[in-house]
């Protein structure tokens, strides 16, 4: 992870602030629009135009790692002590939810594996629902087409957002799950960020770790030694406060950027191609996830809309506020997505580890 004083020098510094600039500049026009996630898709489109463009954008590999550590941390404060108690309120629906997640997997993945000929890694990435930070890092350590992975992620994003809110809205009278009594102060004043002296405090346990996640070829490693520093102590409540907002914006213009700038090899026609397959896969996505939502509904007798947003594949941010906006219980609806954020984080990781090993297989046949 450390680079070497020649590495350095080597670096192209107006290639790298031009992609940054790029990155940051479609990161805050989609913020400015209330876009999902996004300082990390905004930047990921724009350096994507811009390679569409003809720019020629690279990211050095020591600042590709210094991201996945950054990106870590910020993912690893989505950990609370809340979250283990939210689990154990809802245990049929949550076993259901398991379900859920592989049938949505399943779906996407055998349209784009079986319809669309892609390869096995590039169809399994695509078809995670949510995490797309971590999706996105985990599955450029497993060598997927990372083009083919992001616009899949990307478009389920987008319509989804695009989508849902038109068809919640007959749902939003008489299905309402809690009152809105319960969210009066949810409009509170936004908490003060941790100071420069904790985040030096992770920096430092980072850097401690990082050596041995890379001795050891843990797959993904730096963003996992990242997620495992801040996430212990938000899990166990030692840290409350959230990260600074530039530290944020940086680790997520950061992944957007290195992903966008991998969208140089690709054509507009193969663009639109992939375009036509992503939305036959979250179509069977989506059929899965309202195949399991109306059986959970139905054994629980939960409003069917209020389970579908915590079923669906969408990210958490965009999903837990449509709960909020609809009065459709978020308490729900986030437990249930930090659930498949959870099993995505501890399981991931496995199956990229398989992946790599056989491509380490073939490389050596």
């Amino acid at each position: 992870m450390r680079p070497s004083l020649h590495t350095i020098k080597q670096v192209n510094w107006l290639n790298l602030v031009e992609l940054y600039g790029i990155a940051f500049i479609g990161g805050w026009l989609a913020h400015l629009i209330d876009f999902p996630a996004s300082w990390l898709t905004g930047s990921l489109v724009a350096v994507a135009a811009a390679m569409f463009a003809g720019r020629t954008l690279t990211m050095p590999d020591w600042v590709r790692d210094a991201a996945f550590v950054l990106i870590g941390l910020v993912l690893g404060t989505g950990f609370s002590p809340e979250t283990l108690e939210a689990i154990a309120t809802w245990p049929l629906s949550i076993a259901i939810l398991v379900v859920n997640v592989f049938a949505m997997t399943w779906g996407a993945y055998a349209v784009l594996r079986h319809i669309g000929k892609w390869d096995h890694a590039s169809a399994l990435f695509a078809s995670l629902p949510g995490a797309l930070g971590y999706v996105m890092a985990i599955a450029e350590a497993a060598k997927a087409d990372m083009p083919r992975v992001s616009i899949a992620q990307s478009i389920r994003l987008f319509v989804l957002l695009a989508v849902l809110p038109i068809a919640l809205s007959p749902f939003s009278k008489g299905e309402t799950a809690v009152g809105m009594s319960a969210a009066t102060g949810a409009v509170a004043a936004q908490p003060d960020p941790v100071g420069l002296e904790t985040l030096g405090l992770m920096l430092l346990a980072v850097l401690l770790l990082a050596p041995i996640v890379q001795r050891l070829k843990v797959p993904a490693g730096l963003l996992l030694v990242g997620m495992f520093t801040s996430g212990s102590l938000y899990l166990t409540g030692t840290l409350t406060k959230p990260l600074p907002d530039w530290f944020t914006i940086i680790g997520f213009i950061s992944i957007g950027a290195l992903i966008g700038a991998r969208f140089g090899s690709i054509t507009l026609r193969t663009l639109l191609d992939l375009t036509r397959i992503s939305l036959l896969s979250l179509a069977a996505s989506v059929l899965m996830a309202v195949s399991t939502a109306s059986l959970c509904a139905w054994l629980l007798d939960f409003p069917f809309a209020q389970v579908f947003l915590a079923f669906s594949p969408g990210g958490f941010e965009a999903m837990v506020l449509l709960a909020f906006l609809f009065d459709m219980n978020p308490a729900y609806v986030a437990g249930h997505h930090l659930v498949r954020y959870l099993g995505l984080v501890f399981f991931a990781p496995i199956v990229t580890d398989r992946l790599t090993r056989s491509q380490r297989r073939k490389e050596h046949a």
